[in-house]
């Protein structure tokens, strides 16, 4: 197939999908590629590979484009509790203790699958959950699956599967779990559904960890085969991106190809089994970058007042933005810590480090300090929905339309809460209100107190949560 395209033109467009995509396709994998953009150019509308490499090049891909080369170039292949021993692990060394000492304090548990494909890894989760908590209704669980690819994301909200996707379960499985449906499929039982939320997340692109996407405070992460096909630069960030999700003693699992102990220094590695897993440890935050480049910087956009602009606020504003979370608290407990911008970066490193109780706190403290201003009120809605308090959350952000009925980012998270709660028709009109209110803006435009989100990834991510029934 290489016969026919010039070497330097599968090199250009292999180095263009890792800037826009951090998909990484080094010389040996060039047939992979091709194979990949043969199936998906009749989709994006170009009659040969060739044209369609040179097509693409012209001008930034869209979203559209995005989601087609996403899922001809990343192999969504998995299967329910895929790499046993993981699971192993899982079940025998690393839930149990962890459920024993959130029983005792606080019965929550945050657990995200990230680049999760069609559902069976969280999944696999849930169903592994029910087994050791049996009061898990009681609990405060969020079991947050995410990917690239809408039409995975669709699959796995429906949560119906063939064959291929039990090769590693016993025959019983699927009788235990499953409901037979249409065309030889078996749909995994809504009590099971129900316990895992999916949503649209760029590990390139978008910004984690944030209380405003549910992508902070994770007790474990398992980013398993995903890495594998970004290049060295986009690895390093996106580790260390995670490495800032992950709570001091949690855990980051990632595919057994992935392991190397020079990337994951700021982790403990642990052999469980035959599983070998990191821990985060209690050491600080990294400020050597292996490849001797610092990651892109994560943009926040926070409210700003005169009062704000102080030295202790500016510190901990660039701590927040290395993701050292303590220092935040510390700087802004001692001097700088009673204006609006300063209580909502308080909180939004309290809620980064797993304390609600705290986050919310402080947020209502800024509330109260900034009794008109609804991006506050955004930011103590993000709150209360993690700390298991929808109906609250949902009045909130009610809240921050009174005082700003145009106010985008409060229409998209109640349209993001209903769609949660089931609440199908009231989840559709708030992001159509959204998406109409979006026209307004310039697509590179960052929203207000979105953390460098801009207005055409929000419509990017507003399109693809429809996608998910």
């Amino acid at each position: 197939m290489n016969a026919t395209i010039p070497d330097a033109l599968l090199r250009e467009f292999s180095d263009f999908l890792a800037r826009r995509m951090g998909v990484y396709f080094p010389p040996p994998r060039w047939a992979d590629m091709l194979r990949g953009i043969e199936k998906a150019a009749p989709a994006l509308g170009f009659r040969g590979v060739e044209a369609c490499l040179r097509g693409l090049m012209v001008s930034a891909l869209s979203r559209g484009q995005v989601e087609i080369l996403a899922g001809h170039l990343c192999i969504g292949e998995t299967y329910f509790f895929r790499e046993p021993a993981v699971f192993a692990a899982l079940e025998n060394d690393i839930l149990p203790p962890l459920i024993a000492s959130r029983r005792a304090s606080e019965r929550r548990l945050r657990i995200w699958s990230a680049g999760c494909c069609t559902g069976e890894e969280p999944y696999s989760m849930a169903i592994l959950l029910t087994r050791l908590i049996p009061d898990l209704a009681d609990w405060n669980l969020s079991l947050l699956g995410t990917d690239i690819n809408p039409h995975f994301l669709a699959a796995a909200a429906h949560g119906a599967y063939r064959d291929w996707s039990f090769r590693g379960v016993p025959g019983r499985f699927r009788e235990d779990y499953f409901d037979a449906v249409d065309g030889g499929r078996y749909r995994l039982a809504t009590r099971y559904r129900r316990l895992v939320t999916f949503d649209h997340l760029n590990l390139v692109d978008d910004v984690y960890p944030s209380v405003l996407n549910n992508t902070n405070a994770m007790d474990i992460v398992l980013c398993r085969n995903v890495l594998m096909y970004f290049d060295a630069r986009t690895i390093e960030t996106v580790v260390r991106r995670l490495g800032r999700v992950v709570v001091e003693g949690g855990w980051l699992i990632v595919g057994p190809a992935e392991l190397n102990a020079s990337l994951f220094a700021d982790f403990e590695m642990v052999r469980l089994g035959d599983a070998i897993l990191y821990r985060k440890g209690h050491a600080p935050p990294a400020t050597v970058y292996s490849a001797g480049v610092p990651p892109r910087p994560m943009r926040t956009t926070l409210p700003e007042a005169p009062a704000a602009r102080t030295a202790p606020y500016q510190s901990a504003l660039a701590c927040y933005e290395r993701g050292d979370y303590e220092r935040v608290k510390a700087l802004l407990a001692t001097a700088g810590g009673g204006s609006p911008p300063a209580l909502a970066l308080m909180a939004r490193a309290c809620a980064n480090l797993g304390e609600l109780a705290e986050a919310c706190r402080w947020c209502e403290a800024a509330v109260a300090a900034d009794k008109f201003n609804p991006g506050l009120r955004y930011l103590l809605a993000s709150v209360l929905e993690e700390a298991g308090r929808p109906e609250a959350a949902v009045a909130t952000l009610r809240q921050a339309l009174y005082l700003d009925q145009d106010y985008v980012l409060a229409h998209f998270a109640l349209g993001t809460l209903h769609r949660r709660m089931g609440d199908a028709g009231r989840a559709a009109r708030h992001y159509g209100n959204a998406r109409d209110l979006l026209q307004a803006y310039p697509a590179d435009a960052p929203l207000a107190d979105a953390e460098g989100l801009t207005a055409g990834r929000l419509r990017e991510i507003i399109d693809a949560t429809e996608c998910i029934a």
